[in-house]
């Protein structure tokens, strides 16, 4: 909902004064106020919003690379899923992008958590759950969406669904 206010300023023209990113406006008393916006807050994310991932052409059956890694699943601002350490003292930047297999996809829940789906659906992980996949850590050689300007990452090669 948009509210608008007036401001009396006896006469005076437009005040612009600008603090942390934020500007305020003092207008004429016929002028509508501005509207006040502070770019540097995050939004929550659009529910069922889908967000571009990574994958690769590795489907179940395939062969397969077998390492296991575990992990919590994070994600950054703008919606790029990671596996994160599991302990919290680990640093911030200890973080693995993740190659899906083929067909998975993502979106953010009503929530506000990241989901991600397996080709028929199923919500596989959330943000914020543990993740142990098996697969490998893989030299990235194309860019691929969502992989932290990595060099390399961890491609998924195991149905999650089971």
């Amino acid at each position: 909902m948009n509210h608008r206010r007036t401001w009396p300023t006896s006469g005076l023209a437009s005040i612009t004064v600008a603090a942390l990113g934020v500007a305020i406006a003092v207008t004429r008393s016929d002028e509508p106020a501005p509207e006040v916006r502070n770019d540097a807050v995050a939004t929550t994310p659009t529910p069922d919003r889908t967000v571009p991932i990574a994958t690769s052409g590795w489907k179940p059956g395939g062969m397969a690379l077998q390492a296991l890694r575990s992990g919590v699943l994070r994600a950054t601002p703008d919606g790029c899923p990671y596996l994160a350490p599991r302990d919290p003292r680990s640093p911030a930047t200890d973080r693995t992008p993740i190659v899906w297999p083929a067909g998975y996809t993502a979106r953010y829940a009503k929530t506000g958590k990241l989901e991600i789906l397996a080709p028929d659906g199923t919500v596989v992980v959330r943000e914020g759950e543990a993740l142990s996949a098996g697969g490998g850590l893989i030299p990235l050689t194309t860019p691929k969406p969502c992989t932290l300007n990595a060099t390399d990452a961890f491609y998924i090669m195991e149905d999650l669904t089971r």
